[in-house]
C-alpha cells in the first residue's frame, strides 16, 4: 500500500486513476438512460455483476486517494491541525459508511432479490451533506482571501464552489421527494418503467428546482473563466487564435447542453426526437466530466512544473479533487430507484472529492505562505500561470497575521487614556498588515531590478 501511495504522486498513476474514475462515473450515471428500451434494459445477473464490480473498484480508489491525501496533509500535523483532522475523520466515517451500506445492499439483493430504499436515502444524505459542509468551509476561505487581496480570480473560485454547493443541497429535497412514491423494497423492473415513474417536482420545491436552472449556466461560465485563466499562458505557445478556438469549444458545448436540455426551449418535434435519443443523451450527460477535466488540467500542468514534491502533491490532489467533484455531482438525477442502484456508486466520490479539494487548495495556500524559497520559485519560474497561487499565498499570510495580531491587541492591558490613543481598530490593524506586506514586495522588486 505504501508503494502505491508513493506512486500516486507521479503524474502517470494519477492520470490512470482519474481516467478510471471518469469512465466509471460516466457508465454508472448514464447506464439507465442509455440502455432503457433495449434488451439490456431488463436487470439480470450481468447487471448485478457490473454493479458489484463498480462498488469494488470505487471503494479501492477511495481508500487509495483518502490515504494519499492524509499522507500529504502537512497542515494536519502543523498549524490548523483541528480543521484537517476533523475533515479527515468525517470523510473517513462518511466514505466507509457508504461503502458498508453498499455492501449491505448487495447482500440484500443476493438474498431477497431487492434492497431497502432507506439505504439509498442514507447514501444520498451522507454524501451530499458531508460534501456540502466541506465545500462550505472551502467557499468561506476563498471569500476570506478575496477580502484580503481583492483578487477577482479568488472570488470566482469561491463562486464556483458556492454554485456547486447550492446544486448539491437542492438535490437532497428533489431525491427525497422522488423516493416517497417508491415502495420500501426496490425489486427488479425494466428501466423503462423506472423512467416513467419519475414525477416532476411538487409546488413546494419547484421554486428551488427552478433556481438550479439559473445556477447551472453560472457554474458553466465561471468554471470556464477559471479554466481559461489557468491555461492562458499557453496561448503564446500555440497561438492566440488556436488557443481561443480550443478553449471556446468546451464552453459552446456546455451552453448547448443546457439549451437543449431545457424542454421550454426545444419545441420542434423533430428536434425533440433527436435530443431525447440515447446517443444524444449520452453526449449531454458527460458535460460535467468534461468541465471538470478541463479545469483539472490547469492545476495538473502547474503541478508538473513544481520542483518541490509537497507542493506538487498538493496540486495533484487539487486536480484529482476537481475532476472527482465534477464527475460526481448529479443535480436532480431521479434514477436512484433502479435495480441494481446504479448512480449510487458515483456518489461514493462526492465527499472524497470535497476533502481532496480542501487539503489541496488550503495546503497550497498555507505552504506558499510559509515557505520563502517556494515563493521565490513561484515568482521566478511559473510566472503568469501561478498568479492564483501567489494570490492564495499572499491572502493566507495576511489572514494568519490578522489572526495572530488582533488577539494580542485585544489582550493588551492598557489604561483607558492609553487605549484611546494607542489601541488600533481592527481596520487599522488590517491597514498596517497591508502596508507591511506591500513594503516587503516593493523591496523585493527593487532588489530584482538592481540584479
Amino acid at each position: 500500500m505504501l508503494s502505491i501511495l508513493r506512486s500516486v504522486s507521479g503524474s502517470k498513476l494519477a492520470l490512470v486513476l482519474v481516467s478510471v474514475v471518469v469512465i466509471l462515473t460516466v457508465v454508472d450515471s448514464q447506464f439507465i438512460k442509455v440502455f432503457y428500451g433495449t434488451d439490456f434494459g431488463t436487470p439480470g445477473a450481468l447487471h448485478m455483476l457490473l454493479f458489484v464490480s463498480f462498488v469494488i473498484i470505487a471503494s479501492i480508489i477511495n481508500i487509495i486517494l483518502l490515504l494519499f491525501a492524509k499522507a500529504n496533509d502537512v497542515q494536519a500535523r502543523t498549524g490548523r491541525s483541528l480543521l484537517f483532522r476533523v475533515a479527515y475523520t468525517g470523510t473517513s466515517v462518511s466514505q466507509y459508511s457508504i461503502s458498508l451500506i453498499l455492501v449491505i445492499m448487495i447482500s440484500q439483493m443476493l438474498v431477497l432479490n431487492g434492497y431497502s430504499k432507506i439505504f439509498s436515502l442514507l447514501i444520498v444524505y451522507l454524501s451530499h451533506l458531508w460534501s456540502a459542509i466541506i465545500l462550505g468551509v472551502l467557499s468561506f476561505r476563498f471569500i476570506q482571501w478575496f477580502r484580503f487581496t481583492r483578487s477577482f480570480a479568488l472570488l470566482i473560485y469561491g463562486l464556483v464552489f458556492i454554485a456547486i454547493l447550492f446544486l448539491i443541497l437542492i438535490t437532497i429535497p428533489l431525491l427525497t421527494e422522488q423516493f416517497r412514491t417508491q415502495p420500501q423494497l426496490i425489486y427488479p423492473r425494466v428501466y423503462t418503467s423506472v423512467i416513467l415513474t419519475v414525477h416532476p417536482p411538487s409546488s413546494s420545491i419547484a421554486f428551488i428546482y427552478a433556481l438550479g436552472n439559473y445556477v447551472l449556466p453560472l457554474l458553466v461560465i465561471l468554471s470556464w473563466i477559471v479554466t481559461v485563466s489557468l491555461l492562458k499562458p499557453y496561448a503564446a505557445r500555440i497561438g492566440k487564435k488556436t488557443f481561443w478556438l480550443i478553449v471556446s469549444i468546451p464552453l459552446l458545448y456546455q451552453l448547448f447542453s443546457l439549451i437543449v436540455s431545457n424542454p421550454d426551449l426545444i419545441t420542434d418535434p423533430g428536434l425533440i426526437k433527436i435530443v431525447y435519443s440515447k446517443e444524444f443523451q449520452l453526449f449531454l450527460g458527460i458535460s460535467h466530466q468534461i468541465a471538470g477535466l478541463l479545469l483539472a488540467i490547469g492545476f495538473w500542468l502547474i503541478g508538473r512544473k513544481m520542483k518541490r514534491k509537497t507542493m506538487k502533491n498538493y496540486l495533484i490532489i487539487s486536480s484529482i479533487g476537481i475532476i472527482l467533484l465534477f464527475s460526481s455531482i448529479e443535480p436532480g438525477n431521479p434514477f436512484f430507484a433502479a435495480y441494481p442502484p446504479f448512480v449510487l456508486v458515483t456518489l461514493l466520490f462526492l465527499g472524497l472529492s470535497s476533502y481532496l479539494l480542501l487539503v489541496g487548495m488550503l495546503g497550497c495556500a498555507a505552504y506558499v505562505s510559509r515557505d520563502v524559497e517556494l515563493r521565490r520559485e513561484i515568482y521566478k519560474g511559473l510566472e503568469v500561470d501561478s498568479n492564483v497561487l501567489r494570490k492564495m499565498g499572499l491572502a493566507e499570510v495576511q489572514r494568519e497575521m490578522e489572526r495572530r495580531i488582533l488577539p494580542l491587541v485585544n489582550k493588551m492591558n492598557l489604561s483607558d487614556e492609553m487605549r484611546e490613543s494607542m489601541d488600533p481598530s481592527e481596520e487599522d490593524v488590517k491597514t498596517m498588515i497591508d502596508e507591511v506586506l506591500n513594503e516587503i514586495h516593493r523591496k523585493r522588486s527593487d532588489v530584482k531590478s538592481d540584479q
